[in-house]
């Protein structure tokens, strides 16, 4: 299992599969921005279009004092991030059956995967956990944060073959996986992480237009960095 063959198996999987590819990445992004958008409006007054071209136009910096920060806004906020999580997952889900299957699914279905087939649930509860675990591991220190947060990496994968197997699984089953999947496999993942800095930068440079291809081509070989490291034994229903 080499980077090389992963990313080799990547834009294998995407050729002639670029746009939905795309567009799935795009449409996600841009329904995470206008979710997030409006959570700060509700919370702080403020979109971020308008505070970023006031900030461009006059140079006001905005501090913690320049917001009115509504607290029901910042509790509905903390909401809306919850279930962004819950659609981000349902991206995750869409693109490892792409993977496995060469499915090209409507795009919003499978963005809303998470919340439709009975998923809605057991998605949210282990989201939130993984969340809730990583967060408090990095109160330790940056360092064990980023080591758990690549410990936690696969649930989400993990949770796609309990479903396409049939089984439901509890609220920390597929976290306990991936924590025994990623044992001795963190610093692969890392270092195959690292080997996208070159392309990030491209995509910083090119004003983010670039990661409408990168964000894609990133996934994809994740998804075959999974599916080369768990085969299928999570696919198989042990109730």
């Amino acid at each position: 299992m080499t980077r090389v063959e992963l990313k080799s198996d990547a834009r294998n999987q995407l050729r002639g599969n670029w746009l939905w590819a795309v567009g799935l990445s795009f449409v996600a992004w841009f329904i995470v921005y206008v979710i997030n958008d409006i959570g700060e409006f509700i919370s702080t007054g403020n979109d971020t279009v308008y505070r970023t071209v006031k900030y461009f136009a006059g140079g006001e910096i905005y501090t913690a004092e320049s917001y009115n920060i509504n607290p029901f806004g910042s509790i509905f906020t903390i909401v809306l991030s919850i279930l962004t999580v819950v659609l981000m997952w349902g991206v995750t889900y869409t693109i490892l059956e792409f993977r496995d299957s060469g499915d090209t699914p409507n795009i919003l279905k499978g963005m809303f995967s998470g919340y439709t087939d009975g998923h809605f649930s057991s998605t949210l509860v282990t989201s939130v956990l993984v969340g809730i675990f990583t967060f408090l591991w990095g109160l330790l220190l940056i360092i064990p944060g980023w080591i758990k947060a690549y410990s936690y990496s696969m649930t989400p994968y993990i949770m796609k073959d309990y479903y396409t197997s049939g089984k439901k699984p509890k609220a920390t089953e597929a976290i306990n996986a991936s924590r025994k999947l990623m044992n001795g496999h963190k610093t692969d993942l890392f270092i195959l992480d690292l080997s996208f800095l070159g392309w990030a930068i491209l995509g910083i440079i090119s004003c983010g237009i670039g990661f409408l291809w990168i964000t894609p081509y990133y996934r994809q070989t994740k998804a075959n960095f999974y599916r080369k490291l768990a085969g299928d034994q999570f696919l198989t229903n042990d109730k």
